[in-house]
C-alpha cells in the first residue's frame, strides 16, 4: 500500500481514505491546502483502486495494512479521521482499534449496508463506467459533472486506475460497499465522531443502520450529492468536520 503525506510531520495527523470515484488524494484535493496548515495528512491508496495497479483487498485487510503503517511510524494519535464512501468503511475498522486516540473522526456517506441487491445494482454501473473509461479515455470526464472541478493530473491518475480495473475486482469493490454488519454499538467516549450525507445521496440508505448504532451525530447537507459537498465548498465542509479551518487561512 502506498502513502502519500503532506505537511509537518510533527503537527497532528489527518487521516483521510478515499472513494471509489476519486481514487488516492483526488478525493481531497480541496481540503489538503487547509488542512496541511495544521495537520501531517496522510492518504493511504486503498489496495484495487490504486495505480500501479495491487490486487483488491476487503476493507479489513486494507484497515490493517494502515494500522501496520501508523505503528511503523510511531503514530498513536489521530487528530481527525475521514473516510470517503468505502473508504468510510475502513475507516470505521480503524475506529476499532482503540489503542488508538482518535480526536475527531467523520464517515461521509458511509457504505456500511447489507444488500446483496444493492451489491449487484453498483456491481452494473461500476462496469459500465469502467467500461467507458477503457473505450473513451479521457473524454469520459468531459461529460460527467462529479469531475469538473478534478485537475488534469488527478484526471490522468483516475484514468489510469480504472484502465486496470479487471472485472473481478470490479465484482469485489462493488459487492464490498454492501457487504457491511455494523456492532450493536461502537465505543469511543474520547472521539467526535459525526456521520455526513448529502441530501441527494443514494448513501442515505445507510441511515437506519447509522440511526441504530446510536454513536455519533448525524448531519443531512441540504441539496448535495454523492462527495459533492467537499468539492463545491471544502472549507464548509471542514467546518461541518467540526474543524475550524478559518483560524488557518
Amino acid at each position: 500500500m502506498i502513502f502519500e503525506t503532506y505537511g509537518d510531520k510533527t503537527k497532528p495527523v489527518a487521516l483521510l481514505i478515499h472513494c471509489i470515484f476519486y481514487p488516492g488524494a483526488s478525493n481531497y484535493r480541496g481540503i489538503i491546502p487547509y488542512l496541511e496548515k495544521g495537520y501531517y495528512v496522510v492518504v493511504p491508496r486503498l489496495e484495487g483502486l490504486d495505480y500501479p495497479h495491487h490486487d483488491f483487498t476487503p476493507r479489513v485487510y486494507q484497515a490493517d495494512k494502515i494500522v501496520s503503517w501508523l505503528k511503523e511510524n510511531k503514530i498513536d494519535h489521530i487528530g481527525f479521521l475521514l473516510g470517503a464512501s468505502f473508504g468510510a468503511a475502513v475507516a470505521f475498522e480503524i475506529l476499532k482499534e482503540l489503542w488508538l486516540k482518535i480526536d475527531v473522526a467523520v464517515l461521509d456517506a458511509p457504505a456500511l449496508k447489507q444488500s446483496k441487491v444493492r451489491g449487484m445494482f453498483f456491481y452494473m454501473e461500476l462496469k459500465k463506467l469502467v467500461k467507458e473509461f477503457k473505450t473513451r479515455g479521457m473524454k469520459v470526464f468531459d461529460n460527467d459533472p462529479r469531475y469538473k472541478y478534478v485537475s488534469m493530473s488527478d484526471k490522468e491518475y483516475i484514468l489510469n486506475v480504472y484502465k486496470n480495473l479487471d472485472n473481478d475486482t470490479i465484482k469485489k469493490l462493488s459487492f464490498s460497499c454492501y457487504d457491511y454488519t455494523l456492532p450493536s454499538a461502537i465505543y469511543r467516549p474520547d472521539t467526535k465522531i459525526k456521520f455526513l450525507f448529502g441530501e441527494k445521496d443514494k448513501a442515505r440508505m445507510n441511515l437506519p443502520e447509522i440511526k441504530n448504532l446510536h454513536s455519533g451525530e448525524i448531519k443531512i447537507i441540504e441539496g448535495m450529492d454523492h462527495m459533492q459537498y467537499i468539492f463545491d465548498k471544502p472549507k464548509d465542509y471542514l467546518n461541518d468536520c467540526g474543524l475550524n479551518v478559518c483560524s488557518r487561512i
